[in-house]
């Protein structure tokens, strides 16, 4: 296109605003004829598109099992015994050098040692029965049954006969001591918690010491289970 024609050509471009166009930058030495380029034809630029990566919430290990069942028992444990601290007033009695004690309200009466009648296929503990008023009781070694050792049945042996599920049964100690009260939070919790506790470990309701003399107290309706 020569100068004049290309003059004309952008002096009607700019007389026609509604062909509003870009003029095409011009080819170097082709002398090619330039094509208007509209405005709206250029290419949309392309914005990648920000990947929002949520944060992922950790929940807490949650416990096994095993792990809830025994903190359940544990809270059951504790809400037990402070619910059935033991109080009243207690027996002491000795049974070789230790003490021990049994509530005072299932102690039925104190005897010297009366003739016991030994009954055959019994356990190791049982000593076997007595005639108590025309009543017959079975007597257990508390010794043999704790594993201290037998009782001496000698001038200070008693038989102590306590209340135990609607019966009577004799206790064998090596000697009776006195009665002692016993208030609210004066007893140390001893008991073996889980799959190790024993049948005997039922009977153990914890320690106290009256008269600064460590005293094991007992529950009389767990004994010889």
């Amino acid at each position: 296109m020569t100068t004049p024609a290309l003059l004309a050509y952008v002096d009607d471009l700019l007389t026609e605003p509604s062909h509003a166009t870009d003029v095409a930058p011009a080819c170097a030495s082709g002398g090619s004829s330039l094509s208007p380029v509209s405005r709206d034809a250029s290419p949309p630029v392309h914005v990648p598109a920000l990947s929002v990566v949520a944060p992922v919430a950790t929940e807490p290990s949650r416990p096994s099992p095993a792990q809830m069942a025994q903190a359940i028992a544990e809270k059951v444990a504790t809400a037990t015994a402070a619910t059935t601290a033991p109080t009243g007033r207690w027996l002491r009695m000795t049974v070789d050098s230790d003490h021990y004690a049994v509530e005072l309200l299932r102690v039925q009466e104190v005897t010297r040692m009366s003739p016991i009648v030994a009954v055959r296929g019994a356990a190791p503990a049982v000593l076997g029965a007595m005639n108590l008023r025309g009543r017959i009781v079975p007597v257990f070694d508390l010794g043999r049954w704790l594993g201290a050792g037998e009782v001496a049945p000698d001038e200070r042996a008693r038989i102590v006969v306590v209340e135990r599920s609607d019966e009577l049964i004799g206790l064998l100690v090596t000697a009776v001591d006195d009665v002692f009260p016993l208030v609210d939070g004066a007893v140390e919790d001893f008991r073996v918690p889980g799959p190790q506790r024993r049948n005997i470990d039922r009977a153990f309701l914890g320690i106290a010491r009256p008269g600064n003399m460590p005293t094991v107290l007992l529950d009389a309706r767990a004994l010889f289970d």
